[in-house]
């Protein structure tokens, strides 16, 4: 059988690119706005550079460890088995956690042109429906997200071009910044809680990292990529933030879609129905390829780690895990239930964070001493801006995977404890027979 080509290093760009760039900077831009005022630019700039600092620590493992599996590898590999189980099943929860925060996403932004639209149901379904499909297989993937991409794209570059043109001076003036900024927080706080809100925009670098195997050189090639990508990434919402500020001032706390209200000034309220289509389209690609993509994840684990069960990686006449696809399915369905947009937003940065603090402790432990210590602390500094509900959750996750790894390893040794002595058993019973004999 021939192998797939292995990603160049425009595609590694490309892909990076579409990875990072979704639904944050067209929807929470009003977010961060309303907890920082202008400084939510100084948000995204910090964010950006601390992300960076992180995939750094990334990188630096990549040319360790050039195999699939990104934070829960290195984390295995550099402390072994436990830490390895609870990062790589973080790693798939991540993927669970995202498709249910960009399904969401989607309900959020289709609520400005369909207010009375029930999304509770749509939403459930339209995860159950896409866990139907990648039953099937995923050859739809590849021409759905060449669609979105070029959406993605088109979407970032007309309203930049277009927009810029109206931006107010007066909307950057000390006044604005004080009457956006004590709506919601002011000071350290209030930039702390948009510091890591940021975060989310950057969350999708990590799947570079995870899909290693794919590229040509990626000891070489990753590296150099995920510089270029976040840089690229870094400055796009920059300049986004800085014209819906420039265009909306502080009307903008008060917008669902941001970037839509800021299109209509242009071309009218057509503006708005029409930018919000263009969001959905790019949203729902991100949501399709996170459907397919999650349950691999899962197979692979069990594939690569003895930890999870092997009936979960068992395929499908399609060639897809039937098991992984349910257990993804009903976990995102789960969670999609347990909170809106901004609440999953966040619990899909804590998520990151675990893989952030363990792939920074990792470069520690292998001696590169200040990508590992900065990515360390830029990791903790996110925990100041989780809300009481997200680190509830989260740590709730975490404390049941812990006790998930510990049952199952006491059921493994009762069952080797058993083994042992029935094979002992049947060993004296053999040479209690030759004895007779």
């Amino acid at each position: 059988m021939k192998k797939p080509a292995l990603l160049s290093p425009v595609a590694i760009y490309l892909l990076g690119i579409n990875s990072i760039i979704g639904s944050g900077i067209f929807l929470l831009s009003g977010k961060i706005y309303q907890e920082a005022g202008l400084m939510s630019l100084g948000a995204i700039l910090l964010a950006g550079l601390s992300v960076s600092v992180i995939a750094f620590a990334y990188a630096n493992m990549s040319k360790i460890y050039s195999k699939n599996g990104g934070a829960f590898v290195y984390v295995k590999e550099t402390f072994g088995r436990f830490p390895g189980f609870v990062v790589g099943m973080v790693t798939w929860i991540l993927g669970t956690v995202t498709l249910a925060t960009e399904v969401s996403a989607l309900l959020t932004a289709l609520k400005m042109i369909l207010p009375h639209f029930n999304g509770l149901l749509f939403g459930l379904g339209l995860i159950l429906f896409l866990g139907l499909l990648s039953y099937f297989g995923s050859a739809l993937i590849a021409g759905l997200d060449n669609l979105t991409s070029f959406v993605k794209i088109a979407l970032v570059m007309i309203f930049i071009f277009s927009c810029i043109w109206i931006v107010k001076g007066s909307h950057f003036s000390a006044e604005n910044l004080l009457t956006a900024s004590s709506v919601k927080n002011s000071g350290l706080h209030g930039f702390l809680s948009a510091y890591g809100t940021v975060f989310f925009f950057f969350t999708g670098f990590s799947f570079l990292p995870v899909n290693a195997e794919k590229m040509k050189n990626p000891a070489k090639n990753l590296p150099k990529m995920l510089t270029l990508v976040m840089l690229t990434c870094l400055s796009v919402y920059l300049i986004i933030q800085a014209i819906t500020i420039g265009v909306l001032g502080p009307s903008l706390v008060n917008t669902v879609v941001p970037a839509a209200t800021a299109f209509s000034k242009i071309v009218g309220m057509l503006g708005i129905p029409l930018f919000v289509v263009g969001i959905c389209l790019s949203i729902l690609g991100v949501i399709v390829a996170t459907t397919f993509n999650t349950p691999t994840i899962l197979a692979s684990l069990a594939q690569a780690h003895e930890d999870v069960p092997m009936f979960v990686a068992k395929t499908n006449r399609f060639g897809t895990p039937t098991w992984a696809i349910i257990l993804s399915t009903l976990a995102a369905m789960a969670l999609f239930l347990t909170g809106n947009y901004v609440f999953l937003s966040g619990l899909t940065v804590f998520m990151s964070f675990v893989q952030y603090l363990s792939t920074g402790l990792a470069n520690l432990k292998k001696k590169f001493i200040w990508v590992g210590l900065g990515s360390s602390l830029f990791s903790l500094v996110l925990l100041t801006s989780f809300t009481l509900s997200v680190l509830v959750l989260g740590s709730g996750i975490l404390l049941a995977l812990v006790l998930i790894y510990f049952i199952v390893k006491l059921d493994d040794t009762a069952r080797e404890a058993w083994l042992k002595t029935k094979e002992n058993k049947a060993k004296g019973a053999d040479v209690n027979t030759v004895k007779r004999l």
